[in-house]
C-alpha cells in the first residue's frame, strides 16, 4: 500500500521489485514473439519440391546432412550424385522411407578372441618362413584372404594358415 496519494508504492524496495519483474516479463514476451517468428519461418521454409538437396532433406527430416548421407550409403533412399558437391534426393522416395517399417539396429556379433602369439608368426617370422619380401607376403596375405591378428605394436599370421599356403607352392 503506498503511503501517500503521489506514490505508488510504499517503499524503495518494492518500486525496484515492481521494475525487475516488469523488466523480465517484457524480455519473456520478446523471447516468446522471436520463437513464434521462428517457427512461422522454418514452417514457410518447409520445401515442397519434387527433388531435395541433402541440406534440404536433413532440414526437413531435422537431422544432421551427415546423417543422410548415412541412410543414403546404407540403400535406405536413392540418391543421384551429379558432382561431388550436389546429390539429390526425389521427395517421393524421402517419403516412402518414412512409410516403411522399422529399421531394425543389426546386432553386432563378439568380436572374435584373437590367438595366442605362440600359434603364429609375426610377419617378419612369416617372411623368413617363406623367404618372401615385405611387399610379397602382404600381397599373398590379401590375394588369399588370409586373416592378420593385431597385438598391440605387433601383427601376426596363424602358423597352420601359411603352412598350408608353403605346403600348396611346394
Amino acid at each position: 500500500m503506498a503511503k501517500t496519494t503521489v506514490t505508488r508504492f510504499c517503499s524503495h524496495i518494492c518500486n525496484s521489485r515492481y521494475g525487475k519483474r516488469k523488466a523480465r516479463e517484457l524480455k519473456i514476451e520478446a523471447s516468446e514473439k522471436q520463437v513464434v517468428e521462428t517457427i512461422a519461418a522454418t514452417t514457410a521454409s518447409t520445401v515442397v519440391a519434387e527433388f531435395l538437396t541433402v541440406k534440404e532433406a536433413a532440414r526437413l527430416l531435422n537431422t544432421s546432412v551427415r546423417s543422410i548421407y548415412n541412410i543414403i550409403q546404407s540403400g535406405r533412399i536413392k540418391a543421384i550424385r551429379f558432382t561431388p558437391r550436389k546429390t539429390l534426393i526425389k521427395r517421393v522416395d524421402l517419403d516412402q522411407m518414412l512409410v516403411l517399417p522399422e529399421f531394425q539396429v543389426p546386432v553386432l556379433k563378439a568380436r572374435k578372441k584373437n590367438p595366442h602369439p605362440k600359434f603364429c608368426y609375426s610377419m617378419s617370422e612369416a617372411q623368413e618362413a617363406l623367404n618372401f619380401s615385405e611387399r610379397a607376403l602382404w600381397e599373398l596375405l590379401k590375394r588369399n584372404n588370409i586373416p592378420k591378428y593385431r597385438d598391440g605394436k605387433y601383427t601376426y599370421v596363424l602358423k597352420s594358415d601359411l603352412n598350408k599356403f608353403s605346403n600348396q607352392n611346394d
